[in-house]
């Protein structure tokens, strides 16, 4: 989806959650603009990561096996850190290759995304799913692949 609200982050975050560990780091100061106003997110170490939808509110749905999703890494003006969860679709139990890519989850007004991980499973990981915040950035069958955002993708992101 087009951001259409002048939100727009001006340097990387430098984003990065990685290893046996719920948490994540950003390494830099962020800076961003929501509709045109200028803010700063300290950089963070070992941030809780969020466990929970920054629309609905409500747990994220499990990524079960072969299934893979977006996680949009959100600021708002407070400098709040959210996640917001996209479709999940379905991954090639043999290549490992999304089957389609996944739209990027509408992000409010009142945000802007600084970053979003492409959370995927293989047909090793827990068959109960996996949660960013839950479980570890290497759970089994888990591939994370995080990307610093400057403004949101203006299509689809197939890998």
């Amino acid at each position: 989806m087009e951001n259409i609200y002048n939100n727009k982050v001006t340097n990387s975050g430098l984003l990065t959650a990685t290893g046996a560990e719920t948490v994540y780091d950003t390494t830099v100061i962020i800076e961003f603009s929501i509709d045109g106003i200028a803010y700063r997110k300290a950089a963070v170490t070992d941030g809780a990561t969020p466990t929970t939808d920054g629309v609905t509110a409500a747990a994220f749905d499990a990524v079960t096996p072969d299934k893979a999703c977006i996680f949009a890494w959100c600021l708002n003006a407070s400098g709040t850190v959210s996640l917001i969860q996209s479709e999940i679709v379905e991954v090639d139990g043999v290549t490992d290759l999304l089957e389609q890519p996944i739209q990027f989850p509408n992000i409010p007004s009142d945000r802007v995304a600084f970053a979003y991980t492409l959370y995927q499973t293989d047909g090793t990981s827990s068959a109960s799913g996996l949660r960013p915040g839950t479980d570890n950035w290497n759970a089994t069958g888990l591939t994370v692949t995080h990307r610093n955002l400057m403004d949101q993708p203006s299509r689809p992101v197939a890998s």
